[in-house]
C-alpha cells in the first residue's frame, strides 16, 4: 500500500541542461541501444539536451514530414 503522506519537502523540478522551454512530458522515452553506442552516448557532456535534440529532429524529419513543434 502506498504512503498516504510522502515526505515531499526535498523534491525539487528537474534542471534543465539546455536553452528549450518546450514543456516535457511526465514519463521518459527509454530505447536499448548496442553495448559500443551506449558507450559513445554516456561519454557525451550534456547527453540529456543531446538526446532530447535528435530524437526530436528525427520524430520532425521521419514521422511529422518535417512539421517544428
Amino acid at each position: 500500500m502506498a504512503n498516504p503522506k510522502p515526505k515531499t519537502e526535498y523534491l525539487r523540478p528537474i534542471q534543465r541542461m539546455d536553452d528549450t522551454q518546450e514543456p516535457l512530458a511526465a514519463s521518459a522515452l527509454s530505447a536499448r541501444v548496442a553495448v559500443h553506442i551506449d558507450a559513445i552516448v554516456r561519454q557525451h557532456p550534456n547527453r540529456s539536451a543531446w538526446l532530447r535534440r535528435v530524437i526530436t529532429e528525427a520524430a520532425q524529419r521521419e514521422l511529422m514530414q518535417g512539421d517544428k513543434l
